[in-house]
Formats: C-alpha cells, sequence, structure tokens
C-alpha cells in the first residue's frame, strides 16, 4: 500500500477538505493499494454530494465490476450517463454507455 502518497493526498485534503479532486485522487490511490472497498464508498459519498462529477461514475463502475457486483456497475453507468445528458458532456456518456454494454456482455 502506498501509504506514503495516501498520507500525502490527505494532508492536501486537511487543508481544503472540499477539494473534490484531491478526494477524488484519495479513491483512486486507495484502488491501486487494493482497498476497492473505501475506495467504493469514497467514490459514492463524492457523487452524493456532487452528482456531477461525472469522472466518478466510470472509476466507481469499474471498482463494482472488479468486486463482483455487475448489476451495480450497469446501473451506475446508465446513472452517470443520464447525468452527462445534463451536464453535456458527450465524451463521457460515449465512455459510460461502451463500459456497460461491455458490462452488458459479461453477465
Amino acid at each position: 500500500m502506498n501509504t506514503e502518497r495516501i498520507g500525502q493526498l490527505r494532508a492536501m485534503l486537511a487543508e481544503e477538505p472540499g477539494d473534490l479532486f484531491i478526494r477524488y485522487a484519495i479513491a483512486l490511490e486507495l484502488k491501486r493499494a487494493g482497498n476497492m472497498e473505501q475506495a467504493i464508498e469514497d467514490l459514492f459519498t463524492i457523487l452524493l454530494e456532487e452528482p456531477e462529477h461525472i469522472a466518478s461514475y466510470y472509476q466507481l463502475a469499474l471498482m463494482l465490476a472488479d468486486t463482483g457486483k455487475t448489476q451495480q456497475a450497469i446501473e451506475t453507468c446508465e446513472a452517470g450517463a443520464m447525468r452527462c445528458l445534463v451536464t453535456g458532456d458527450r465524451k463521457a456518456r460515449a465512455e459510460l454507455l461502451e463500459l456497460k454494454n461491455t458490462l452488458t456482455e459479461d453477465l
């Protein structure tokens, strides 16, 4: 586990508690360190607080799929794709729908 990197990010977050990018980066570091459940929980929290943080939908869906929660991953892709309609992010929407299709094929 890269605790040094996570520690650095948490120190940054203590200085800027509302910084979504730092919170997102911590979740990705947790994933790299193998702490998937905490990473998933952190991304869920980000999306509850800021549902337009589109990158979190994609990463959350990947993590859910990696932990065998394929149906939840598909639902996350769908929710993210809908949110992309609101934000106008066509590229992210296409990526989320492509991931959803891949996950659906795996069922």
